[in-house]
């Protein structure tokens, strides 16, 4: 008796440090998740790449738009999101951004990932901004696009210019068949009237019907053409999964 006991108090302990000391996304529930938690989410995860840096840009003053990679888009999909569930918080300019960093540095996040938004809600609720049940609508809306945010410390190159510019100046690629997705729609984030973000909508099915993104592919590059150079950001797709599995 003693000894089963032990055994049991054993396996509890051995599971909670477990518990404790892996992944939150992969570990416990967002709801139980505190601002260390979220910040993993947010600056270390497979759903983000940080301060990936814009070689060869021009300035804001000097850039003049010349958005033709020459990608062939899969067809018009719907772009918004369920309307019964409130909007989320943006990921703003400041989010994550390394104090001191070049302005020529954009932080980049598979925004439509169920991962992004259960930490995103639940950064607004520890902040008092949100309340736990708005936050759960939040996370139960899955998004009927993928959807990458590019936001940066300083975002002026977007100002002034079109949402629609930046259509066919941004696609996904599959590295498997080298398939390119052009967004389906493009939307400047604000605050105080000022571009903070940029979330890119991409279809989840092609003109087809089929999946966009098929089961079997193991990587893909997100590639946006910002102030006359190329911003590019490659995503392991296996990584990208909790407890419920595979999450974009």
């Amino acid at each position: 008796m003693r000894k089963s006991f032990r055994f049991s108090v054993l396996t509890t302990l051995l599971a909670a440090a477990v518990y404790a000391g892996g992944d939150p996304w992969k570990t416990k529930p967002y709801t139980q998740w505190d601002e260390k938690d979220v910040a993993a989410v947010l600056q270390s995860s497979p759903w983000v790449k940080l301060n990936v840096s814009l070689p060869g840009a021009l300035s804001a003053a000097d850039a003049t738009p010349d958005y033709n990679p020459g990608v062939t888009g899969p067809g018009s999909m719907p772009n918004r999101t369920a309307s019964a569930a409130p909007a989320a918080p943006q990921l703003g300019a400041g989010d994550n951004a390394t104090p001191g960093t070049a302005a020529k540095t954009y932080n980049i996040f598979w925004y439509s990932a169920r991962t992004i938004r259960e930490a995103v809600a639940r950064r607004a609720v520890l902040k008092g901004t949100m309340t736990a049940d708005n936050a759960a609508k939040i996370v139960a809306t899955d998004p009927d696009t993928y959807q990458v945010v590019v936001s940066s410390s300083d975002m002026s190159f977007f100002e002034g210019r079109a949402e629609d510019e930046f259509k066919d100046a941004a696609f996904l690629e599959l590295k498997k068949d080298k398939k390119k997705i052009n967004p389906t729609n493009v939307a400047f984030q604000r605050s105080s009237g000022k571009v903070v973000g940029v979330l890119f909508s991409f279809p989840k099915k092609d003109a087809e019907g089929q999946p966009s993104i098929p089961a079997d592919e193991k990587e893909l590059g997100f590639s946006t053409k910002i102030s006359g150079a190329w911003l590019r950001a490659s995503f392991n797709l296996k990584q990208m999964a909790d407890t419920q599995g595979q999450d974009l």
